[in-house]
């Protein structure tokens, strides 16, 4: 997939574009068919970083089809930071175990924001 150019993505994320795992997990969210929950998603790091007047920098999880997020402060330092979790049946709906060990409050399908 990262034949492409890198993911359309605001100037308040930053992604190391070399990373072609990282590329090929944000274009394959960007084109499943909730893609809309992944948007969602990016839209609350973009509030974030800019509420810390800095980026939201996602890199790669453990968990299958999922994100790492930390938000910097201008100077560089950590602000805030979590996970991009792609919940579904593959971890019981974010049931706390396997892969994601992530807990979903909604039980619903699709990427949310972890703290």
């Amino acid at each position: 997939m990262s034949d492409a150019a890198s993911p359309p993505l605001p100037p308040e994320i930053v992604i190391d574009q070399e990373n072609k795992e990282l590329v090929d997990r944000i274009q394959a969210a960007m084109l499943h068919p909730l893609s809309s929950t992944f948007q969602n998603s990016i839209d609350t790091l973009v509030r974030l970083a800019r509420n810390a007047k800095g980026k939201a920098k996602l890199y790669l999880d453990f968990a299958p089809m999922s994100l790492g997020w930390a938000v910097l402060r201008p100077d560089g330092s950590c602000w805030m930071a979590g996970g991009l979790i792609y919940h579904g049946p593959h971890d019981g709906f974010g049931n706390g175990g396997p892969p994601s060990f992530s807990v979903s409050l909604s039980g619903e399908a699709g990427w949310q924001i972890h703290s």
